[in-house]
């Protein structure tokens, strides 16, 4: 009888595999051991959690920089085979490609001039699964490609050229936050020029890299809509930012509220039209085709999930409601309209600043969220959500936990966009990389990484 009962208790244990973590999924809250600083390489386990966080840079071995970054949430910075890491100095303008198990710096990445590139030049994996060790990159008005970031001479090609179709822009870019399509194929772009002060937004393009497809959308294009007062205008207001939606269904275009925002402007003209908070554009930009869908309030803090059936979902914060939204893009129920509140500001707490990534529809009905918040600030009232990396389910079952407490981001804020603990999760969705100052015992930032239990996913469910 022991035998048979050795048996079963083997076979459950192969059935249900002991876990690398207990999941945290209450709201206790979790305080960072700052006592261990890791160096290169090294890593702590959190005590309450269970999961370990590895430094992955040593930021002295990077030239010119003082930082070792990741520096937004919205994209990858590990390739599609989990081999190679980029990391971006404090400067903008430069960007190394790191070995992740290794943590060897193998080389700085730089364009066809042999010339530093950074964060500015909005560089991005080819996410195809089909070139690993290829990335791209924007400069002035063109599209390029790093072909194999391996090889020592680091051939760039050239994709393609914008100026032809916008002569007075002098620039093409996201606004650096803005991300392709999953498969890296399809691309938003705003086509600028600088008039001494800012920069004035002429167009707005979307590129096809696989059929060359282009189109543009300019001022005349709004000629006979509820935008006709700007198609006689040479120029467009500007949006915070733009994006394809990951599975490349369309073109989002950040705009703010149209009315009452300091930063970009009152724009009475335009309430109540796709100028008026976030819209979803067709990719080709014609709206006789198919008129721009609202997915949010204003261009707040934002990101990317999936629902069980791979429909895409646009992540944002409601300033007007102080509820996190989720809103489908396509098919019924889409649009703002249709939202779907999955949490709220003041349970996460008040005081606190975050970030949401893009998640991958293979770690579906979750959203990743990376917080920060100054302690020593007088209007400070946050407790379980503060400095913390969280998943944050969306579902509407009450007997299924809405959140997964991963680890404490290990970092302190005062104010610096820097600390502000940027993090973002691979294309897979079993790791997760983070800017840290490690509690402010570090003075400069650098990169560390959390692996995720591997079936964190199904776990969870």
């Amino acid at each position: 009888m022991k035998q048979i009962g050795l048996a079963i208790s083997l076979l459950l244990m192969l059935c249900h595999p002991i876990y690398a973590t207990d999941y945290k999924v209450d709201k206790e809250y979790i305080k960072a051991n700052f006592d261990f600083i890791p160096k290169k390489g090294e890593s702590h386990k959190d005590e309450l959690t269970g999961l370990s966080i590895t430094r992955l840079t040593d930021a002295s071995e990077l030239v010119g920089t003082k930082d070792a970054l990741i520096v937004y949430s919205r994209y990858s910075p590990e390739n599609s085979n989990q081999k190679f890491v980029i990391i971006f100095g404090s400067n903008s303008t430069s960007s190394w490609i790191v070995n992740r198990k290794t943590q060897e710096v193998l080389t700085e990445l730089t364009d066809a001039k042999d010339k530093s590139i950074g964060e500015k030049n909005e560089i991005r994996w080819d996410g195809s699964g089909k070139y690993p060790n290829r990335v791209y990159y924007r400069s002035n008005m063109a599209l390029y490609q790093i072909d194999d970031i391996l090889n020592k001479d680091q051939t760039t090609s050239l994709i393609y050229d914008f100026s032809k179709h916008s002569r007075v822009s002098t620039r093409i870019y996201n606004d650096v936050e803005g991300d392709s399509s999953n498969d890296s194929d399809h691309w938003a772009f705003m086509a600028a020029h600088y008039n001494g002060k800012t920069q004035v937004l002429d167009a707005f393009i979307h590129y096809q890299i696989s059929t060359g497809i282009i189109n543009i959308l300019k001022p005349s294009d709004l000629a006979g809509t509820d935008l006709n007062h700007y198609a006689n205008k040479k120029n467009i207001p500007r949006p915070n930012m733009v994006e394809i939606s990951p599975n490349g269904t369309g073109m989002i275009i950040h705009y703010n509220k149209a009315w009452g925002n300091e930063v970009y402007g009152n724009r009475p003209k335009d309430k109540n039209t796709w100028f008026d908070g976030p819209h979803l554009w067709p990719l080709n930009l014609n709206h006789k085709d198919q008129e721009p869908i609202k997915v949010a309030i204003s261009s707040t803090h934002s990101g990317w999930a999936f629902n069980e059936n791979n429909e895409e979902l646009f992540i944002s914060q409601n300033n007007s409601s102080d509820k996190f939204d989720a809103v489908k893009i396509t098919g019924s129920n889409s649009g703002y309209k249709n939202k779907y509140e999955f949490f709220s500001h003041s349970d996460i707490g008040w005081s606190n600043g975050f970030h949401f990534g893009k998640m991958n529809s293979l770690k579906s009905n979750w959203v990743f969220v990376s917080t920060y918040s100054n302690t020593k600030s007088k209007n400070f009232n946050t407790s379980w959500g503060e400095d913390q990396l969280v998943m944050l389910r969306l579902s509407t079952n009450p007997l299924q936990s809405n959140v997964w407490r991963i680890i404490p981001t290990y970092n302190k804020y005062s104010g610096h966009y820097r600390d502000e603990a940027a993090a973002a999760i691979n294309f897979t969705g079993n790791r997760v990389y983070l800017t840290s100052n490690w509690g402010g015992k570090l003075d400069h930032r650098e990169v560390f990484s959390i692996d995720l239990p591997e079936t964190w996913h199904s776990d969870l469910d």
